[in-house]
């Protein structure tokens, strides 16, 4: 079975096997570790804000505090698709952190981003995080695909790989329950 997405390979080809339960509680998980070190730092799971526009319902709403008091609002919302998350989902994000005055916005998927999403995020400071499973992170050169995974390798249950788009090119850094740094580098940007 392919692991990458042909027509996107920075994708996994499937959506990761996980309950949306697992999934949030995953992502709550390394946002917690991420904001250990900030000030006054809580993430609460699955909260409502309200704006001009009406009631919104967001998986995860992180706050801290900066600056000796100036508090810092992010939205976080987990997407469990069969494909690739397209702009529009990126854009409707980007409003609903518009209309409850937050200031910024991060969004996870189970089978990663488009092109465009990717480059739409960057444009407004939004994270965008991959999803996957411990196993997506192995790779090997070999004829066959995909190459078995040794018994020896420690690989974690689930892991995220924090993508962002950089003139035309797409970075990736690993996330697990040992590497949070780049959710703090971008909580502290």
């Amino acid at each position: 079975m392919r692991r990458r997405n042909p027509n996107s390979p920075w994708n996994p080809a499937y959506s990761v096997e996980v309950t949306p339960k697992e999934y949030e509680k995953q992502v709550v998980n390394w946002l917690r570790s991420g904001g250990e070190s900030l000030e006054k730092f809580k993430v609460n799971h699955l909260q409502y804000l309200s704006g001009p526009g009406g009631d919104y319902e967001f998986d995860a709403v992180a706050e801290f505090m900066i600056l000796g008091g100036a508090q810092v609002i992010i939205l976080v919302e987990c997407k469990r698709h069969s494909r690739p998350v397209e702009r529009e989902h990126v854009m409707t994000l980007w409003a609903k952190l518009q209309d409850v005055n937050a200031h910024k916005a991060m969004i996870f998927s189970t089978c990663g981003f488009q092109s465009g999403a990717l480059e739409y995020a960057r444009s407004k400071n939004i994270a965008t995080v991959t999803f996957v499973g411990g196993e997506f992170l192995y790779e090997t050169k070999g004829m066959n695909e995909p190459p078995s995974i040794p018994p020896w390798v420690n690989l974690p249950r689930f892991a995220g790989i924090f993508m962002s788009y950089n003139d035309g090119s797409i970075e990736c850094i690993v996330v697990d329950d040992e590497r949070v740094e780049s959710i703090r580098d971008w909580l502290l940007h």
